[in-house]
């Protein structure tokens, strides 16, 4: 990597904590570097409508670092697309920022894992939600969050998968849905194979996923998208122009 890629690749695997709202029109956003880690507001606050009374109404503000303003400027430079709209909701709910591998059965990676190498879009249903049929059918094949089993469950079912959320699984193929998500070298080999570690979870395990963050942050930064979210973390003065 030259010296821009590397320090895009150092802002990727840097922690982020959401610190509060920032507002919906006249939105006020926030994000700042102290020392090892990233602060950011967040606009994603869903707006939902009593069934009663016909009212909008929204539940107690939830920060969430895949969601937060940081985190979706950068989705829309990797996927080329708006997330949150002005009244704080998703634009598509096919597109929800989500946490790939998470800390519910590995708490060692409390401090790492909530980082943009860490970070994607996919359906609310798959992730946020996760109440479609196609989530049982991920309870049914015991995913628990773990990257290397959803991804088998997708390979061999991408058939389903597009079928049933078109919009994200536009790609007409396993190979383009791993390439857009930048992918391969850490949950995915270069022969489209996935890479398995979910079969014995021990210290080696959290190791493994800290090296699969490191590199898909280098496959990002690597990446087409380079030149983008350069800019992008110079303007929020994360880091200076060389």
């Amino acid at each position: 990597m030259n010296q821009k890629q590397k320090q895009i690749y150092e802002i990727l695997l840097m922690p982020i904590v959401c610190t509060k709202h920032s507002g919906f029109e006249d939105k006020k956003i926030e994000v700042k570097k102290r020392d090892n880690l990233i602060s950011a507001t967040q606009s994603y606050w869903t707006e939902y409508i009593d069934k009663t009374t016909g009212k909008p109404f929204r539940y107690d503000f939830s920060a969430d670092c895949d969601m937060s303003d940081f985190a979706v400027g950068f989705y829309k430079i990797l996927y080329k697309l708006s997330i949150v709209d002005n009244n704080g909701n998703l634009v598509d709910k096919e597109f929800a920022g989500d946490t790939m591998t998470s800390v519910s059965k590995l708490p060692e990676l409390k401090e790492k894992y909530h980082c943009l190498a860490n970070f994607w879009l996919i359906p609310m249903e798959l992730g946020r939600k996760s109440n479609s049929p196609l989530s049982k059918t991920s309870n049914t094949y015991q995913i628990q969050d773990f990257m290397d089993r959803f991804l088998l469950l997708v390979k061999f079912k991408f058939g389903d998968y597009h079928k049933n959320f078109g919009r994200y699984f536009k790609a007409n193929s396993f190979k383009e849905f791993v390439d857009k998500n930048f992918l391969v070298g850490s949950y995915v080999d270069e022969n489209y194979d996935v890479i398995e570690y979910s079969h014995s979870i021990d210290e080696s395990t959290v190791e493994h996923l800290i090296d699969c963050m490191k590199k898909r942050a280098e496959a990002i930064a690597t990446s087409r998208c380079c030149d983008d979210l350069w800019d992008y973390f110079v303007s929020l003065g994360l880091i200076e122009r060389l």
